[in-house]
């Protein structure tokens, strides 16, 4: 089709559209990114991580895996759970000592031919993290209904601590209108430590 005045304006349409699906670098999702992440805060509600080992689909174990236990919702409280892997379902609990012994028991592998089992997760002990505590938001992760804060140890700074989960009742909107809500609920577990105060 020869480049004629229409077309250009027909091409001139087609890329405001597209821009116009884009979010803007201002844009609320990303401003709240910018606003915790790289953050230094204190925890004001306990935190959970459950450390474990895991065997590998090769037969290696890795050992001493951590994983942020702590959801919290806007009106159904606040659980812990261990996200499911290897075909597995979540495994959710409210106790971190029930969690870990149904954790043992959803990833316990009878042996084929043999007598005996094999343990894929191996849960060894829950970290809590208490009010008090500094950490900071190294990322800032959002899906489909829910954000989650991972969060680190100030030193060493790459040293993973947990994560904190607001799942929401809805799935969330595109430029995050809910921002305000969710940072209340942030604000139970964890408050950013004024600049001045680093």
């Amino acid at each position: 089709m020869p480049y004629t005045k229409s077309t250009a304006a027909l091409a001139a349409f087609a890329i405001a559209c597209a821009a116009s699906s884009t979010p803007s670098a201002d844009s609320p999702a990303n401003a709240f990114k910018k606003h915790w992440e790289g953050r230094q805060v204190v925890v004001q509600r306990t935190l959970f991580t459950l450390v474990y080992d895991e065997l590998g689909r090769v037969g290696a174990t890795h050992r001493g895996r951590r994983e942020g236990l702590t959801v919290t919702t806007p009106s159904k409280g606040t659980y812990l759970l261990f996200a499911g892997r290897q075909s597995q379902e979540d495994v959710v609990d409210s106790d971190p000592n029930r969690l870990i012994d149904r954790v043992k028991t959803a990833y316990r592998r009878n042996e084929h031919l043999q007598i005996g089992f094999t343990q894929t997760v191996t849960p060894l002990h829950v970290i809590q993290y208490p009010r008090g505590v500094p950490l900071v938001v190294s990322r800032v992760q959002t899906e489909r209904a829910a954000v989650t804060l991972l969060l680190h140890k100030p030193e060493p700074k790459d040293e993973f601590a947990t994560t904190l989960t607001v799942q929401w009742p809805a799935p969330l909107s595109r430029n995050l209108e809910e921002r305000e809500p969710i940072e209340r609920v942030i604000h139970q577990f964890i408050t950013p430590i004024p600049p001045n105060r680093h």
